[in-house]
């Protein structure tokens, strides 16, 4: 049995301002503009197709949250109806697209503060992101928890004025043609146009942090995806539409430039504010989950133990939350462009979406009595429609992504090996030991159950 449990203290509304936090991030500040330099007008239509793998997304992740209602869920998940290799690999290669996606919102919140202070110093700033927020969550989940709600409500009022009140001076000839340089530029904007939506599976990695998970995870993902297309429609359909997409890609902070052509002066002040909070609040939740996800497989026995050691005031991961925070800052060290780390990332995610519909086909079978008391349940169409959906689009995105980022994809293929490695070795230390992987992630499972 698994007795260093973290404590049920996030709630709906919790779990909600967490993910929102989380998905809309620097990116929406910045992507969309450098998008736009590839895609012209039709960067909407690229967040539309990223949007269809997000909505599957969202659909896994409400029935592996409420099965398994557990720290790195998403690795119990594969272990148990897969295999623990391929559950490692899941983890291992969010680890990797953590090191890619907070040194992105590092360096983000970095381009919006040069408003500020415009002789910083970027990797300064960014370094200096990482330490901040590791100091806020290592006094607990609660303080972490308070600072998202408020920062979360600014940037989303502030992101809604900006896209509604847009619409009112669309500027339509600069929408036509919509696909200047082609559908291909489209299908290849897409790509790192997932990276926008790439938080909602984060929801499982902190699932025994929730309460009522088996109600609460789900209504979290449909929530919090409403509001986030919402946001990203309008703002990749004003962008273009008020700024002609050939210097959309040239401006490093599009919508500060955007909101000054038919906004007060001072809101330009406001955008870069939300800017900033965005990716404060994006990091802080890839910090969190990243943490869970290093503890989880400490406590599993696949990293070394003391990384499952909980503070015993806050009964916090502390020692797994340093670690991550000292890797991230790594990351941000490689200093790479906005649309390598998001292609970078999303080539990770696309992996484990496979890996995930798979396990999904299989759910039913191997974790009976789990998916028959759910309180979320997919039927057996949806799952197959679903994972085949997902698993289409992910080898395509894989293909683009790969085509297109040979460099960061051959790195990323090393580091994957180098994963792959350090877990066979250590499956088979523990199998000269007399321990079975399999078996803990099983009583893991059915203790949950």
């Amino acid at each position: 049995m698994t007795s260093n449990r973290l404590d049920r203290k996030i709630g709906l509304w919790g779990a909600v301002f967490l993910l929102i936090g989380n998905i809309v991030g620097a990116s929406i500040f910045i992507l969309p503009g450098q998008l736009a330099g590839l895609a012209g007008p039709g960067v909407v239509i690229a967040y539309f197709i990223a949007a269809v793998p997000a909505i599957i997304n969202c659909l896994i992740a409400a029935q592996v949250g409420a099965i398994l209602p557990v720290s790195a869920a998403g690795y119990v998940f594969s272990s148990v109806v897969l295999h623990p290799f391929l559950g490692f690999l899941k983890e291992w290669v969010g680890i990797l697209g953590i090191m890619v996606s907070v040194p992105l919102l590092g360096y983000g919140f970095a381009d919006y503060m040069a408003y500020f202070l415009p002789q910083a110093d970027r990797f300064t700033i960014a370094i200096g992101l990482v330490i901040s927020l590791m100091l806020i969550n290592l006094a607990g989940i609660h303080a972490s928890i308070r600072l998202q709600m408020i920062l979360v409500v600014i940037f989303v009022v502030s992101l809604l004025s900006f896209g509604i009140g847009g619409l009112f001076y669309l500027d339509w000839d600069l929408l036509t043609p919509v696909a200047p340089n082609g559908i291909e530029s489209i299908l290849n904007a897409a790509v790192p146009a997932f990276y926008s939506y790439s938080g909602f599976i984060t929801i499982t990695a902190i699932g025994e942090e929730i309460k009522n998970p088996g109600k609460n995870i789900p209504l979290t993902l449909a929530i919090t995806f409403f509001f986030v297309a919402t946001i990203y429609t309008l703002v990749t359909l004003v962008l273009p539409g008020i700024i002609p997409w050939q210097e959309l890609g040239k401006i490093v902070a599009p919508m500060t430039s955007a909101s000054k052509i038919f906004l007060p002066d001072w809101f330009a002040i406001v955008i870069t504010l939300s800017a900033l909070l965005a990716a404060a609040t994006s990091a802080n939740v890839a910090l969190i989950t990243a943490s869970r996800s290093f503890f989880a497989l400490a406590r599993h026995k696949i990293y070394p133990e003391i990384l499952s050691h909980l503070n015993s005031r806050t009964n916090e991961p502390v020692i797994a939350l340093l670690l991550v925070g000292l890797l991230t800052m790594g990351g941000i060290a490689l200093k790479g462009n906005i649309i390598q780390y998001a292609s970078a990332n999303v080539i990770g995610l696309m992996f484990y979406g496979i890996v995930w519909s798979i396990g999904l086909i299989r759910l039913p079978k191997v974790l009976p009595e789990h998916y028959a008391n759910a309180e979320f349940k997919l039927n057996i169409p949806t799952i197959w429609v679903a994972a085949i959906i997902k698993i289409t689009i992910s080898v395509g995105f894989l293909y683009v992504g790969i085509v297109n980022n040979l460099g960061p994809a051959g790195i990323y293929a090393i580091l994957i090996m180098i994963g792959a490695a350090y877990y066979l070795l250590r499956e088979n230390h523990l199998s000269k030991k007399g321990i079975s992987l399999k078996q803990i992630l099983r009583n893991e499972a059915d203790q949950v159950f």
